[in-house]
């Protein structure tokens, strides 16, 4: 460390040399930047004035030894005093404290009270779209109905076989789908679902490798589809199945009975206001910290969008990530995550990779060909329980 009054160094003169190196920076802008400050908040502020003023008055309580002793007992009375409110103001600070934590929680609680409630909409919107399709229902002809549902089941299943066949050409071997949905196994085990009494649920089960996938690791599951076909190889695996239409099935279960669904490549097939009852259902059907998750393929690479997409007859329209993201915040659920998965492979070099033009390039033509959103339901509050449990016993 230097000091000014060592004589071997000339301290003016070092001073001077630093200003003068200083300039010269200065004049050919190679000085580093000076990193902005931020301002403090007007909390610190406060209590930085709060310890100066603590710090002060214990300062000023000390009895200058210059005054006469018999003062001195006066300063000490005075003094005791001057501890008690000192003692006082460092509680108060402490409070202040205890109280900024307890505004955290709240503005928590708060937060999570308006997920919940938008759930509550989003049921009240499914009560009502039922009660228009019962109005529909019972205005319609009853044999002109039921003639059209069991030709519009007979049309269904005429696909079944057709579908299998064209799942085993495009949709890959088993082997390879179940690596594909072991990236999902994690969250089953952070969520603790997979139990007897926190089922999950596999809407459009086709062939069945989630479904396999869970049992091999000891977890609770069961799916449901309407492909005869792919519910026979199920069936053949051991697997429990449900022959029935995704929405229908969940319509059937009471509340908060399943501790997660899934559904992989199922929602490009439906339209748009079946997808807003989808939604609905899954908050109905979910537990409190249940996992809902969808999976469909990602339109942000353009070969996906633009073309691969339209290799499944089946498919409506591709959706994007964003979209998906907030149907799913949009029925109620909270904490989502998107998964960007399965990358494609540029079948031949198109430049160096430290190109922002080429990483643009491969990012949509060669980026993830699937993506997933996962959501979880919230604890819901008081008023929203019984909610609930209203509707389950109706």
């Amino acid at each position: 460390m230097l000091e000014s009054r060592n004589p071997e160094i000339d301290v003016q003169q070092v001073m001077a040399q630093v200003r003068v190196e200083v300039q010269r920076r200065e004049a050919a802008g190679t000085l580093p930047p000076v990193p902005p400050v931020p301002p403090p908040s007007p909390l610190s502020i406060l209590e930085a004035q709060v310890a100066e003023e603590i710090r002060q008055a214990r300062q000023k309580h000390k009895v200058d030894a210059r005054l006469p002793k018999f003062v001195h007992r006066l300063f000490r009375e005075q003094g005791g005093v001057n501890i008690r409110l000192i003692h006082v103001v460092e509680m108060l600070v402490k409070q202040l404290a205890v109280l900024r934590v307890a505004q955290s929680d709240a503005l928590e609680k708060l937060e999570n009270e308006i997920a919940a409630l938008k759930g509550e909409t989003s049921l009240q919107r499914l009560a009502l779209t039922r009660l228009l399709d019962e109005l529909k229902r019972q205005q319609a002809a009853p044999d002109s109905a039921a003639v059209a549902a069991k030709a519009s089941e007979v049309q269904s299943h005429s696909l079944d076989a057709f579908y299998l066949e064209f799942e085993n050409r495009h949709r890959g071997s088993r082997e390879e789908i179940r690596r594909r949905l072991s990236v999902y196994l994690p969250y089953v085990a952070e969520a603790g679902v997979g139990t007897t009494a926190r089922p999950i649920l596999d809407l459009g089960c086709g062939r069945g490798e989630w479904l396999e996938l869970l049992k091999e690791n000891g977890y609770t599951a069961r799916g449901v589809d309407m492909n005869i076909s792919m519910l026979s190889a199920c069936s053949e695996l051991g697997l429990e199945v449900v022959e029935s239409d995704a929405i229908a099935y969940l319509r059937s279960l009471p509340v908060r009975s399943l501790g997660m669904v899934t559904g992989f490549h199922i929602i490009e097939h439906l339209p748009f206001p079946m997808l807003l009852e989808l939604m609905s259902e899954l908050y109905r059907v979910l537990q409190d910290g249940g996992l809902v998750v969808m999976e469909t393929p990602n339109p942000g690479n353009i070969q996906v969008g633009g073309c691969h997409f339209y290799t499944d007859p089946t498919h409506r329209r591709p959706l994007p990530s964003a979209l998906t993201e907030f149907l799913v915040e949009h029925a109620g659920f909270t904490n989502l995550r998107t998964l960007f998965l399965q990358p494609g492979v540029a079948p031949f070099p198109v430049g160096p990779s430290e190109s922002p033009m080429v990483r643009c390039f491969n990012e949509h033509f060669f980026g993830a060909q699937d993506y997933s959103v996962i959501g979880t339901k919230p604890a819901m509050v008081a008023a929203g329980q019984g909610a609930d449990h209203a509707r389950a016993g109706a």
